[in-house]
């Protein structure tokens, strides 16, 4: 029983030597691998030049920012519309505002009807009305329905800050 325990302690003895060169020769190669991965050239280099620092831009602070005289963040304007048609329009009438259209003729519109800014009511053919409107737009269309089923009265109108009148 003695030769077979002794032959159970080497074979063990054997193993565990193995192990521990396996392990040294796995952290051997992984320490050689990191070198080589982080050398700038991707292998070894006795010389070379150091690395290139790229500069950091100048940083520039909320502060320090400046915006034009009478600039604004505030995308929507305030737009007055006022409309006096009483002597030639019936007692029922209705007004729409489009922000979207194209010119068919002279003095003749096609609306973008999903692009419907305002639609009220004149009352005996007048209406004075405040609105909100995106300080973007540069032109829109005034359309005049009648209920009697003809074609709308229309009016181009520029959004430059001033009141629209329509008389």
């Amino acid at each position: 029983m003695t030769s077979l325990m002794q032959l159970r302690t080497n074979t063990i003895k054997k193993g565990v030597i193995m192990k521990k060169v396996i392990m040294i020769s796995m952290t051997s190669l992984a320490s050689l691998f990191l070198i080589v991965s982080c050398s700038d050239s991707g292998g070894f280099s006795s010389g070379g030049t150091a690395p290139t620092v790229a500069e950091e831009p100048e940083s520039v602070k909320t502060q320090d920012l400046v915006a034009p005289e009478g600039f604004s963040f505030n995308p929507i304007e305030e737009q007055r519309l006022i409309v006096d048609l009483s002597g030639s329009l019936p007692a029922r009438a209705h007004l729409s505002v489009y922000s979207n259209f194209s010119e068919k003729d002279e003095g003749e519109y096609r609306v973008d009807y999903g692009s419907k800014i305002i639609d009220v009511p004149l009352a005996n053919g007048a209406v004075d009305i405040e609105f909100a409107i995106a300080n973007s737009l540069e032109e829109s269309v005034v359309e005049i329905w009648l209920y009697d089923g003809s074609d709308p009265q229309q009016k181009k109108f520029v959004v430059d800050g001033t009141q629209w009148e329509w008389y």
